[in-house]
């Protein structure tokens, strides 16, 4: 377990140094940017969860995924 978190954290890191690329960009299990989002994309589990329903099964690549995340934040609150 201890291997698979390393890693994990060893795959946030190089992705939060990347800089952004055009659509060859690396994707990522949509779990490991889960486990990572606070560090990625500033967010919240609940707000990223929230923001990527029904996506639950895809590879995304960050740029990708800090979009879904921006438009679901700017989504106006019904009431």
């Amino acid at each position: 377990m201890a291997k698979t978190r390393n890693t994990e954290e060893n795959v946030a890191d190089r992705a939060a140094e990347e800089p952004a690329k055009t659509s060859d960009e690396r994707k990522f299990p949509y779990e490991v940017l889960k486990e990572n989002c606070m560090r990625l994309f500033h967010v919240t589990s609940s707000t990223f969860i929230g923001a990527t329903i029904g996506k639950e099964n895809g590879s995304y690549s960050i740029s990708e995924m800090q979009r879904l995340i921006d438009e679901w934040l700017k989504k106006e609150v019904k009431k």
